[in-house]
């Protein structure tokens, strides 16, 4: 990687640094100035869009939705039992728009985190063959482990294992060739936890919401300024 780095450096002009970030996916950053700086063990893999914005989503739209498997009536039926779910008031709840559109239209990262966390198992396991409850349950297994405040090593353990298990199955029931980058960094996510803790310590849920309401701030602040 250093010496890739080095290279794009040493590159003259704006199009010999795209060819060579084309060929090496590698360039310069100030950072590789610090002798400690390790570019691929310090790289996190954000699980918020890994997991829930990734694979999740991936797995329901692309794997179910789109190959037909769940149909137009299923979105139908799982919006109204989802609607008839009671959950705790401190859960953010789902949008009630599983069978809008495509399906799940609007859906945001705190959306899917609570989907997969909550809701799939009950609205979707008697819609889904065999196959596809083992990835399910694999997948809903690892989330629940590694959302947890508080980790043990050998649950880190369990949520790698259960996430390979999620690679197995879907290289076995869809063809290796389904298999996407968040399934491959998926299995790195266990690593960055070892290193920095807990997911909470470092997925972007915290930056988004925080983005959020910066842009209400500066939103009130423009209506402000008209109102005086």
């Amino acid at each position: 990687h250093r010496r890739n780095a080095e290279l794009w450096r040493q590159c003259r002009t704006q199009e010999e640094r795209k060819k060579h970030v084309s060929d090496t996916h590698v360039r310069w950053s100030e950072m590789l100035r610090l002798p400690y700086f390790n570019p691929i063990r310090h790289l996190i893999v954000d699980p918020m869009h890994c997991l829930f914005l990734g694979i999740a989503h991936w797995i329901i739209k692309k794997l179910w939705i789109d190959s037909g498997k769940i149909t137009k009536k299923d979105l139908e039926l799982m919006e109204r039992r989802a609607k008839a779910l009671k959950v705790p008031a401190d859960i953010r709840r789902i949008l009630y728009k599983i069978a809008t559109g495509k399906g799940f239209s609007g859906f945001m990262a705190d959306q899917w985190k609570s989907f997969i966390l909550i809701y799939v198992t009950p609205l979707m396991w008697d819609l889904l063959d065999t196959s596809d409850r083992e990835i399910l349950a694999n997948f809903v297994r690892a989330c629940s482990l590694l959302v947890c405040r508080i980790i043990a090593t050998n649950a880190l353990r369990e949520a790698h294992s259960r996430l390979l298990q999620v690679a197995r199955l879907i290289e076995t029931y869809y063809r290796k060739e389904m298999i996407t980058p968040n399934i491959h960094l998926s299995l790195h996510i266990v690593d960055c936890c070892h290193d920095y803790g807990p997911l909470y310590s470092f997925w972007c849920y915290s930056f988004k919401r925080m983005n959020g309401l910066l842009g209400k701030y500066t939103v009130y602040i423009n209506q402000y300024k008209l109102s005086v």
